[in-house]
């Protein structure tokens, strides 16, 4: 339980890997409902389809852009939370790493062909937590190590700390949406979705800024004089703290669910746009841009915030190893300025930017059946066909300071007309050597699918920095 400001605010900005979500593998894979998440405009050349209720779509990913942040690092001869958060700044991670997280599960998603055959009509809600944090590198180094940073015994005076980089995001929502895909005509397909955001929990910090440092006044009795000067620093909560005492508040499971259907009042809004261009039956491009939106927390509101301050003291700030006890009894003490409120507070969500180019092959088969496709290209060949595709995917995430970015090659395959893989290789933040694998399987009209990232570091997970997952289960016709 953590029952204090400042112990809170260290363990957001420094151990919350805490939106990015770049899900390289299924965007175009296989025609499956899921994909039009990731590009409304998307082909689509079946009819209907109905997700199997909670698991039509199941993902979760997790990573740090340090290889150094790794399970086995961090709890590395840990006996508590105060030894992992040690090891953590003891990897010497400057401020521009991230911290990213990201889940999802699917409560409900469907689709069917409109009375006019060239609209597509889908819609549903998934529960989504999602987050994002820059290292805060100046407040790092003065929780461990506060005015001795030679640790030498000596203060530093006039050696300023920054608030920039303290940077955080964290949400736990639910998200309802519709949407529509427009064949315009046999070359261009176009689609948008509007989505409505339910917020269950909310965590804000950005745009911060100001100077800590150390002063000296020899003719006073308390000599050392803390600093706290231009600063603009605050923390806006929603459903994490009580704001009357601080201690953690995040309710039982049902009020958090209850959270993810418009029963606190906290909303937003957001819209995906995307197209899918055929050059031709072998050459095409797509392109989306989505969450265009922002969201509002209006429920159990804490925001915390520093204020300017000179603050004389015996002594100056010295852990010594114990950091979290030490900083609480500054809290407790009234030696840090502090100020609580209740705050409703909105921010802009992250839009992201996804494009790809790809190039199709086609080859005979014996194969006498589809599982639902229609095939554009029938006439040039006398029997069936199925394809392979390669081509390349770009992926932007717009954050703070630190666009979040990945290039994607990949090569997909039918093997038959049930059963289709794609292969992807991503540079970007996390790895430059992530290589990713998808499997989609038709048994009839049934799919499932299940896609993997960054497979190198499967046998070694725990010396991973970054994983994710993702499979799914849908009725197609």
């Amino acid at each position: 339980m953590v029952k204090y400001p400042l112990l809170y605010l260290f363990i957001v900005f420094l151990c919350a890997k805490v939106n990015c979500r770049n899900m390289q593998v299924l965007y175009d894979f296989d025609q499956l409902p899921q994909t039009l998440m990731l590009n409304p405009g998307t082909i689509v050349d079946y009819d209907k389809h109905f997700g199997v209720p909670l698991l039509s779509n199941v993902y979760g990913m997790a990573g740090s852009s340090s290889r150094d942040v790794n399970y086995n690092n961090l709890v590395a001869d840990a006996e508590d939370d105060g030894d992992v958060i040690r090891n953590l700044y003891n990897l010497g991670l400057e401020s521009n790493e991230i911290f990213v997280f990201n889940q999802q599960i699917e409560l409900i998603n469907i689709g069917l062909r409109l009375k006019n055959p060239d609209y597509y009509l889908s819609f549903g809600m998934y529960q989504q937590t999602d987050g994002f944090s820059g290292y805060p590198e100046d407040l790092a180094d003065l929780f461990f190590k506060g005015n001795d940073q030679d640790e030498n015994g000596v203060p530093e005076f006039y050696d300023p700390f920054m608030a920039d980089d303290v940077n955080s995001v964290f949400e736990l929502v639910g998200v309802f949406h519709v949407g529509i895909n427009k064949r315009v005509n046999e070359q261009l397909t176009i689609g948008g979705r509007f989505k409505l955001l339910s917020g269950s929990l909310g965590l804000q910090t950005g745009n911060n800024n100001g100077t800590y440092f150390l002063d000296l006044d020899p003719l006073s009795s308390r000599p050392y004089q803390h600093t706290y000067e231009d600063l603009n620093v605050r923390l806006n909560t929603a459903g994490f703290l009580d704001p009357f005492d601080l201690s953690n508040d995040l309710g039982q499971p049902s009020e958090l669910f209850a959270g993810l259907f418009f029963i606190n009042g906290s909303m937003g809004a957001a819209i995906d746009m995307g197209f899918t261009y055929k050059v031709d039956d072998e050459l095409s491009f797509s392109g989306s841009i989505l969450d265009i939106g922002m969201i509002s927390f209006q429920h159990k509101l804490t925001t915390i915030e520093f204020e300017d301050d000179i603050i004389a003291s015996e002594d100056y700030y010295d852990p010594s190893g114990g950091e979290l006890d030490y900083w609480r009894t500054l809290y407790l003490t009234d030696q840090l300025p502090l100020l609580t409120e209740e705050k409703g507070f909105s921010y802009f969500r992250s839009p992201k930017i996804n494009g790809s180019m790809k190039f199709k092959r086609y080859r005979k088969t014996k194969a006498k059946n589809y599982a639902f496709r229609n095939v554009s290209c029938d006439e040039d060949y006398t029997g069936d066909i199925l394809e392979s595709a390669y081509g390349m995917q770009v992926y932007t995430a717009f954050r703070p300071k630190t666009p979040v970015w990945a290039v994607t090659g990949f090569y997909s395959r039918e093997f038959t007309p049930n059963l289709s893989a794609k292969a992807t290789y991503t540079v970007d933040k996390f790895s430059f050597y992530n290589i990713g694998m998808g499997l989609s399987a038709h048994i009839k009209n049934f799919n499932i699918y299940a896609t993997a990232d960054n497979l190198v570091a499967l046998t070694s997970i725990r010396n991973s920095n970054y994983q994710s997952v993702q499979f799914g289960m849908n009725f197609i016709f």
